[in-house]
């Protein structure tokens, strides 16, 4: 389907659509085939016109008629493709009550936002769980009876021990990113913890799980909580596919000083000609500490931050007050912070489907994007 009309858009390689599993799908390609009998109320997607989207993206025009249908969904799509909307809609006429999961913190904030601006005119409420904040507030939300709760899966095991929450009502559950190749993911134990908050749902309901990468994990994950799931391709069948609008760099280094000059030599002037930010992914807080400190522009991200410190560091270099962000892993996924216009690996990720995720930051939407790796002689090249 490389280069066929896509409303106001134009589709790309990397926006071929496959149906791997399932029946065939006819996708919604406007607007106006979202609306009708079982479908999306008129009100729902003027909404969306209004706030300037002129097509459904391809992940939403194949998985919004799965969702709409009443059947399990798996979406595999590039980072920035419109996967949140993809699942939310649905979820907002399937309820009566959504579950979404995500591994991260800064992920859960992010779709919690999302919800509560796409779910008002829907008239649904939307409640954010996650640790590293006080509990109270996030009950007092839970009390309030949301449609739907956003939760990273710890905390809200928490509230389901204390029986602070009843899911039995649940019946749609999504995944995001829910990627458990990553070694970051694994040693939060993402996955068991998935596995423990399965026994408290219905085992009655509708599954979708959304990703940007494939790995053996994500699979097992998928075929533990989905029931012979329509499975929705977009791009590449890879287990890990790099966005097509992010050019990708490899810079050969032999020690730090390399490293720090190719900072100051390539990355620091290209932001001062642009408008545009940077992120770069470091492995160990010692080396995080030490960039952070190069630059007075410049903020330091990591897992072991409280999250009012977290927080701050992201509202400063998503509103622009700093234009370089250096992180460790924690920031690698499923964040959509539009002005990143570099990604660095300052230090080489551990595999590929990490890879994926770390430059998917940039390229978002339809931008453009840059990203840099810099790998010793003995180190894989991991572009794809």
């Amino acid at each position: 389907m490389a280069g066929a009309s896509w409303g106001d858009e134009t589709w790309k390689d990397d926006d071929r659509v496959r149906v791997l599993h399932g029946e065939d799908v006819t996708p919604w390609k406007s607007f106006d085939d979202c609306c009708g009998a079982w479908k999306f109320p008129n009100g729902l997607m003027q909404f969306l016109i209004d706030a300037g989207f002129r097509a459904p993206t391809p992940i939403q025009a194949y998985t919004w008629p799965v969702l709409m249908s009443g059947k399990d969904c798996i979406g595999v799509a590039k980072t920035g493709s419109g996967k949140t909307l993809g699942y939310l809609l649905p979820g907002y006429e399937n309820g009566p009550a959504m579950l979404v999961m995500a591994p991260t913190r800064e992920l859960c904030q992010q779709i919690y936002e999302e919800s509560d601006r796409f779910g008002k005119p829907a008239q649904i409420a939307t409640a954010c769980v996650y640790g590293g904040a006080p509990k109270g507030q996030q009950l007092r939300q839970l009390r309030n009876s949301p449609q739907c709760v956003a939760a990273t899966p710890g905390r809200l095991n928490d509230f389901l021990r204390e029986r602070s929450i009843d899911l039995q009502r649940c019946d749609y559950l999504v995944l995001d990113e829910a990627t458990g190749a990553s070694e970051l993911l694994l040693d939060m134990g993402f996955e068991p913890q998935i596995e423990e908050l399965s026994r408290y749902l219905p085992p009655v309901r509708q599954t979708a799980l959304y990703t940007a990468t494939w790995p053996r994990e994500v699979k097992q994950i998928a075929s533990k909580l989905t029931k012979d799931p329509t499975h929705i391709q977009v791009g590449c069948e890879d287990s890990a596919t790099a966005n097509a609008d992010i050019t990708q760099h490899v810079v050969k280094v032999r020690n730090e000083g390399d490293k720090m000059s190719f900072l100051e030599n390539q990355v620091f002037p290209d932001l001062q000609r642009s408008l545009g930010a940077a992120l770069i992914f470091v492995k160990t807080k010692k080396a995080r500490l030490r960039l952070a400190c190069t630059r007075r522009e410049s903020l330091g991200f990591r897992g072991d931050m409280d999250q009012s410190q977290r927080d701050h560091a992201l509202y400063a270099f998503k509103h622009g007050k700093a234009k370089v962000l250096v992180a460790t892993d924690v920031a690698q996924r499923g964040l959509d912070i539009k002005n990143v216009q570099i990604v660095v690996n300052y230090d080489a990720p551990a595999n590929m489907e990490d890879y994926v995720h770390r430059i998917g930051r940039t390229g978002r939407a339809g931008e453009k994007g840059d990203a840099w790796t810099c790998l010793y002689d003995s180190e894989t090249q991991l572009t794809t």
